[in-house]
């Protein structure tokens, strides 16, 4: 069975092929599902649309990893404003 991405995951891996200081010290994927992100779009006014990301520290096939999900930002109850970071 070949792995099968969740909708709004991805994973940094440690770039063990880092040979200058400008290299990423992580690389990886995420994969953003096409509606959830056409929906922020939609939702956004300006050019940049904000997403908040979470990340959790795993071991995945003996290789230490960071786990992320993706979302649209928090909004306090109530409140139409994201909550700043």
């Amino acid at each position: 069975m070949s792995y099968q991405p969740k909708p709004n995951t991805g994973t940094l891996w440690p770039n063990d092929r880092k040979a200058a200081a400008n290299h990423p010290d992580a690389r990886g994927d995420v994969f953003i599902d096409r509606i959830f992100l056409q929906d922020m779009i939609d939702k956004t006014a300006g050019d940049l649309v904000k997403l908040q990301i979470a990340g959790w520290d795993k071991v995945i096939g003996g290789k230490k990893c960071l786990s992320i999900s993706v979302s649209a930002p928090y909004v306090k109850p109530g409140g139409n404003e994201p909550v700043p970071f």
